[in-house]
């Protein structure tokens, strides 16, 4: 018998979610724009006076099948899936109205690469908007990531923004997929001392060549972290991850949709011997809590 819930059922990341996401077609491009913007809205409750966050175009580009960009459709801003079979609607009588004008699809459409979001923390100045960009926040996608076609590009503007001074933070929740930094341990790999999550806080000043990054990681069945992101004058603001990550839980119902805690999570394989029990525990106390 499933059992599913409305909450997230794990202290941190959910193991059950997180791999069934990062499955082709798992659905991680819309995870990642509840989960965006959820990251926004918990910084603008602790951001001081004169910044503001704000959901903008990422540094990532999506990643898109050849079959996709054959036949795909730009997608809508909000789309509503079945997931069973319902009745069929049955159409009203009243007569449609005709448009007002009929023009050629293809004019419409844009060739431009699709992009997903990040967060961008602005400091007003002299009172005026979009004011100044001080610090870009990144949740890593699975095509940015190494060994992906859109990796070597990421990485290249990733830079970029370093060089220009924003302070970035990189959030990597695919335990499947190597870490962007090659000097860094991979939980894919097998790797000792390797985290499945990790926080990458960089700090490009007074210059890059002199900067820092703060590295922060997460186990399986742990809690996530509250994250001091950096702002101008060496101001920060705390930014807590699990919060918003139970948010994106609780308030998109495809997920909880996906999440069946009677079955092992898809290829449970790829987590070590030591997270595999992790995981088995957790589903233990989840089973014995809904047992009716």
């Amino acid at each position: 018998m499933a059992i599913r819930s409305n909450r997230n059922l794990y202290p941190g990341i959910n193991a059950h979610l997180n791999s069934f996401l990062q499955s082709e077609g798992g659905g991680w491009e819309s995870f990642h724009a509840h989960h965006i913007v959820d990251i926004a809205t918990i910084l603008d409750k602790h951001l001081p006076p004169n910044y503001y966050a704000a959901a903008e175009k990422s540094l990532q580009i999506s990643q898109v099948s050849f079959a996709e960009t054959i036949t795909r459709q730009n997608r809508p801003d909000v789309a509503i899936y079945q997931l069973s079979e319902q009745q069929t609607y049955q159409a009203s009588s009243s007569v449609a109205a005709a448009p007002i004008a009929t023009l050629p699809l293809i004019e419409t459409l844009e060739d431009e690469e699709e992009t997903i979001t990040s967060v961008v923390i602005y400091e007003i100045e002299d009172g005026k908007i979009p004011g100044k960009a001080v610090t870009r926040i990144e949740l890593l996608s699975p095509a940015n990531k190494p060994g992906q076609g859109y990796y070597r590009q990421y990485m290249s503007k990733r830079t970029q923004a370093l060089r220009s001074g924003l302070f970035m933070a990189e959030i990597d929740y695919l335990h499947e997929s190597r870490p962007i930094i090659p000097t860094l341990p991979s939980y894919a790999n097998g790797d000792e001392d390797a985290y499945p999550y990790l926080i990458l806080v960089s700090n490009p000043h007074p210059k890059p060549e002199d900067g820092h990054i703060d590295i922060y990681g997460t186990k399986v069945d742990e809690l996530l972290p509250i994250i001091n992101i950096p702002l101008a004058d060496a101001e920060t603001v705390p930014l807590d991850l699990g919060a918003a990550y139970n948010q994106t839980f609780e308030n998109a119902r495809m997920l909880q949709v996906i999440v069946d805690y009677a079955l092992l999570p898809e290829r449970f394989e790829r987590y070590t011997a030591e997270d595999q029990t992790r995981i088995q525990e957790r589903m233990k106390v989840i089973a014995a809590e809904n047992v009716k």
